[in-house]
């Protein structure tokens, strides 16, 4: 088929297009245009047109969602795909300047073009609506640059499809002529919009842009595909700006549906294979911004799916109030479905699955009076428990309405959820902010199978507040400290034949009662179904019927009026035969065996043990090009691909996610994955009780360590702490806290309280690394810097350095507690065979006694933690050493 270049400009001078003050009600059945979105899950006032106030906290509270598969005939017919509407064609390449009326149908012929611009609207009504649309929808597709621009009443874009090319400007399609002329009542159906600015077909440094930009009131967005977006910004953008709302109707977006899309491939930006910590405004769906989150969006987004969204932390970053985010399904994404602002929201029954995604999260909530409830969740990867998890209550910073930061986590009804396999399941008290969340109603939820500890970021337990009661949960420990207590019992979950893990006959699990505060109960359960009288905890009840709601696939969602070949990925996974070890070590070489010991999720993991053994299988490389392969691994490992060979060195106790990048040869077609264990590892030169779980154990005494300390002295305190950089050998996690204790009678501040150990029969003339993590909670102003070092038999400094807070953000950190920053420290033992190692806190004095007083009666914030000390240097593995693997992953990213 003959290229042809489309370049449709259709303009009209819009008037009185604002919103009328029609109430928002669904349309009638029997029309195939939904002219208004359901009515949200909070009551909305009918004479409320516009979200010209902030919300009323008074507003009642209730659960009840609309099912994406009962949702009306209105929402669910498509657009009409018959060509017999078209009021008129385009098939050459020419400007159309001629005014549309209600009625009007504009149809694109069958082809491929080179280009388009699309500027159109007008005044159409609910009965006869203007369009733009493909005379065959998926018959028409544009490859090179695109501009589309909506405006009025009733306006549609519908069965086109925009294949690789760029957008003509930073918004590829806005739903607005100008602030004042807005598109109400529009609808963007069955579309696709696949690798549009991306790497390889960018003419330009297009770093930046929005594909949709939605402007004015009751739009939808159906049955579209967007895949591919590489460039920064959402791929979907509810606009909410401030300035806006100067107009007289009120601009933001609002009672927005955006209901069947499949959103996917959303790979980190400039790149790269995985998104770091700090990249931000990547998300598939923005619904706002944080100026305008407490006005209310009164919008769905319903019945979407995503797959493999993996640009930053956020799938999707809700930032409005009065929002439903409900029955999506998420797959092998970065992050989480995140209510990062707004209130009032309902976020129920969506199906998150991480799918081997080493960084996948579950829900993220933010500020107050929501309503999450029947979510599944199952996977959750991220090891940071500062901001991720499968459920993650964030606390607050203080920041009040219409700001940034983060609004206090108050009132919210977090009930009936279901965690499963998954790092940091519940995460109370994320975000290490100043104050808790308050209030919560966290009930009848189920965790099951859980790593590591269920409850996490627990230093300040549950806010006297809030109700916790009838949770069944069940992992490798009750929670991170000993703030938070309880018992584990498993719900003996079983995976049914769809998948999801469900109540067995060996379930004891009936539902408490609880207090619930207005919150009104659940009725329904993930699957859509009423609950029994008696109903279960978690996520699923056991009924009869069909699932009204399920995980949902490509089939359900994207065009229904033609079909679309499912998107490639832009980010590969090389298929690996059995990759977690869940069939033992079918599909892998070698002698290595798996075990169920200490294994990292609740499967066997393999063990490496000894220079002898290995476990590996053949997989396939593409040429020239960039690759990843990652493992959650414990000890001393290498990981080898072809001729790509990676040591390394982690906690024995804690497995880390360990990533090494690599780019292929020109022949590298295939290769030979190995886990095995380094054949240069790191040897530990004789520190005892390196992370002061014994010290814990003995109250801050100890055979090995040193004490330099005298509170009643003025001298400063040492003493052990329940917080950990890691899970320590014997389960029983411990540092040394060192302070100038609140209540003395004398302080001298230039005193160094700290620890050390003498280490004897170090190798001589030899390379040696000496390195702690190092806890201080108080950021760039500390007063506190960490002197460490080490020293010989006659207590003479060979080696010292010293750390402050502030010049640590990029240092490793960890997993029990991420504010341990690890400082380390190279020097040559010589001719000492006999060392001393040290640590000491040191306070800058310069500030005056006092405001050091002050901190120490006050703040207490003279006050540190050390743990995780480690003498080091490189040498042969020893016959037993170890290591161990699971969850191996190779990646490439074909787009550079």
């Amino acid at each position: 088929m003959n290229k042809r270049i489309l370049s449709i400009l259709i303009t009209l001078a819009i008037v009185g297009c604002n919103d009328s003050s029609q109430s928002s009600q669904v349309t009638d059945p029997d029309n195939s245009i939904p002219g208004t979105p359901l009515e949200p899950s909070v009551p909305v006032d009918p004479d409320e047109s516009i979200p010209g106030t902030p919300l009323d906290p008074s507003t009642p509270i209730t659960s009840e969602v609309p099912f994406a598969k009962d949702m009306p005939q209105g929402v669910k017919t498509l657009l009409n795909s018959d060509s017999s509407e078209c009021t008129e064609y385009i098939s050459e390449p020419s400007i159309y300047d001629k005014a549309m009326n209600p009625g009007d149908v504009v149809c694109i012929d069958d082809g491929t073009y080179s280009e388009a611009e699309l500027v159109f609207g007008g005044q159409g009504t609910e009965q006869a609506p203007i369009k733009v649309r493909a005379t065959n929808p998926g018959q028409v597709t544009i490859t090179g640059e695109t501009k589309i621009i909506m405006g009025g009443e009733y306006v549609q874009l519908h069965g086109l499809i925009f294949d690789g090319g760029e957008s003509a400007s930073s918004k590829l399609l806005e739903t607005r002529f100008s602030s004042a002329e807005l598109c109400n009542h529009c609808r963007i159906s069955e579309n696709v919009f696949v690798n549009i600015d991306s790497d390889k077909n960018l003419s330009s440094d297009k770093e930046n842009g929005v594909w949709l930009a939605l402007y004015g009131k009751h739009n939808w967005i159906d049955h579209n595909i967007f895949s591919g977006k590489t460039t920064g910004n959402p791929i979907v953008s509810l606009v909410r700006e401030s300035g806006l709302m100067d107009e007289g109707n009120g601009g933001i977006a609002e009672y927005t549906t955006v209901y069947a899309n499949y959103f996917a491939n959303r790979p980190p930006t400039q790149g790269k294979l995985y998104a770091g910590s700090s990249d931000n405004d990547y998300e598939a769906i923005r619904t706002g911004l944080s100026e305008t989150h407490h006005y209310a969006g009164n919008s769905f987004v319903i019945g979407n799916l995503f797959e493999r969204i993996q640009g930053e932390a956020e799938v999707i970053s809700n930032k409005a109030s009065k929002n439903v985010i409900a029955q999506n399904t998420v797959r092998n994404s970065y992050g989480s479905i995140t209510n990062r602002h707004g209130n009032h929201n309902n976020i129920s029954n969506n199906f998150i699955f991480g799918d081997g995604y080493p960084y996948s999260g579950g829900l993220r909530l933010v500020d107050d009076g929501h309503i999450v409830t029947n979510n599944y969740i199952e996977g959750a990867r991220y090891k940071s428990t500062t901001h991720h998890g499968g459920i993650v209550l964030l606390g607050t910073d203080g920041a009040g309405d219409g700001g940034n930061g983060y609004q206090p986590l108050e009132n919210v009804h977090v009930a009936f959820n279901t965690v499963i396999d998954s790092i940091n399941s519940i995460n109370i008290d994320g975000g290490g902010k100043s104050k808790q969340p308050e209030q919560i109603y966290f009930a009848n939820n189920i965790v099951d199978k859980a790593i590591g500890p269920v409850f996490v970021e627990t230093d300040r337990g549950w806010a006297s507040s809030s109700v916790v009661v009838g949770n069944i949960v069940d992992g490798d420990s009750f929670a991170d400290t000993g703030t938070v207590t309880g018992s584990l019992v498993s719900a003996h979950l079983v995976k049914g034949i769809d998948g999801l893990y469900r109540p067995s006959n060996s379930s004891s699990i009936d539902a408490t009662e609880y207090d619930r505060g207005e919150f009104v109960a659940v009725t329904s359960d993930m699957d859509g179904l009423a609950r029994n009288e008696i109903t279960l905890a978690g996520a699923d009840d056991i009924t009869n019927g069909s699932p009204l709601i399920e995980p949902l696939d490509y089939d359900d969602v994207g065009p229904q009026s033609y079909s679309f070949d499912k998107p490639e990925p832009v980010v590969h996974e090389i298929e690996l035969d059995n990759y977690a070890f869940i069939d033992g070590t079918e599909g892998w070489l070698g002698n290595a065996f798996v075990t169920d010991s200490g294994t990292f999720s609740y499967n066997s993991s393999l063990v490496v043990i000894g220079k002898d053994q290995s476990a590996y299988q053949e997989v396939t490389l593409t040429p020239n090009t960039k690759h990843a392969v990652s493992a959650f691994v414990k000890g001393k490992y290498n990981i080898s691909v072809g001729e790509h060979s990676f040591d390394g060195d982690v906690s024995n106790s804690d497995y880390q996610l360990v990533i090494h990048e690599f780019t292929t040869g020109a022949t590298e077609t295939s290769g030979q994955l190995s886990l095995a264990l380094a054949s240069e590892v790191t040897l530990n030169a004789g520190i005892q009780d390196g992370d002061l779980g014994q010290w814990r154990s003995d109250g801050g005494s100890s055979d090995f360590w040193l004490q330099q300390e005298g509170s009643s002295e003025g001298l400063g305190d040492v003493g052990s702490s329940g917080d950990s950089a890691f899970s320590d050998e014997g389960g029983t996690n411990g540092s040394a806290r060192i302070r100038f204790k609140k209540g003395e009678d004398t302080y001298d501040f230039s005193a160094t309280p700290g620890l050390s150990q003498k280490v004897s029969d170090i190798p001589l003339n030899t390379p040696m690394t000496y390195s702690l993590y190092y806890c201080d909670n108080k950021g760039d102003d500390s007063v506190s810097t960490l002197h460490y070092g080490v020293k010989n038999s006659v207590g003479t400094i060979i080696s010292d350095a010293r750390a402050h807070v502030k010049d640590l953000d990029d240092a490793p950190e960890g997993s029990v507690k991420s504010c341990f920053k690890q400082v380390t420290l190279e020097f040559d033992s010589a001719a000492n065979s006999d060392v001393e190692v040290f640590a000491y806190m040191e306070i800058d004095t310069s500030v005056g006694e006092d405001e050091l007083l002050y901190q120490v009666e006050n703040n207490k914030e003279l006050e540190v933690r050390i743990d995780e000390f480690a003498l080091t240097y490189q040498g042969t593995p020893d016959s037993d050493e170890e290591a161990y693997f699971d969850e191996v992953r190779l990646i490439k990213r074909t787009d550079i």
